[in-house]
């Protein structure tokens, strides 16, 4: 009889094991598909919006987002306009563009930094706002939400304040 209940006890501890260390696996895969069938949407303050325009370049792309407007409840994060250059790997050296975020034909502002070939580096963005509803950047790295510049694989990011 001893010998059952020490089987028993061993066993009730593996599975134990098994079910702690398999079970979030199976967890988080039923948790996520139930998600993608629910309507939530991540909120465009984190994804940048959605994007208006891909513009072509020698060799890359420039993607163009519609505005991100203010938050009333993230006191942080004013309104944006994201812009992403891809892939970072053929941006030349120094990148400086005019650029048309509300799509009427005419530059909104003109956005310079340059591209290090080591992706640890931390990049710097200068934004001359041609247009009041823009606020202009003076070497901002990640300073918010809606003022930065980052690499993320390969690609570069740049959100530029609203006023």
């Amino acid at each position: 009889m001893q010998r059952i209940k020490s089987f028993l006890g061993i066993a009730a501890a593996v599975l134990t094991i098994v079910v702690a260390v398999v079970g979030p696996l199976v967890w988080f895969g039923a948790f996520d598909r139930a998600a993608a069938k629910t309507s939530l949407k991540v909120d465009p303050i984190y994804t940048g919006g959605e994007p208006a325009r891909t513009l072509e370049r020698a060799g890359y792309q420039l993607v163009v987002y519609h505005p991100v407007p203010r938050r009333a409840f993230l006191s942080e994060s004013g309104g944006f306009a994201q812009l992403v250059w891809k892939p970072a790997s053929a941006l030349p050296p120094h990148v400086a563009e005019e650029i048309d975020v509300d799509g009427d034909g005419r530059p909104d502002v003109v956005a310079s930094f340059d591209v290090p070939r080591d992706p640890a580096v931390e990049l710097k963005v200068t934004v001359k706002s041609l247009n009041p509803r823009w606020r202009a950047l003076d070497g901002v790295g990640k300073a918010s939400f809606s003022e930065l510049i980052a690499r993320v694989n390969d690609t570069i990011i740049v959100r530029v304040p609203e006023r």
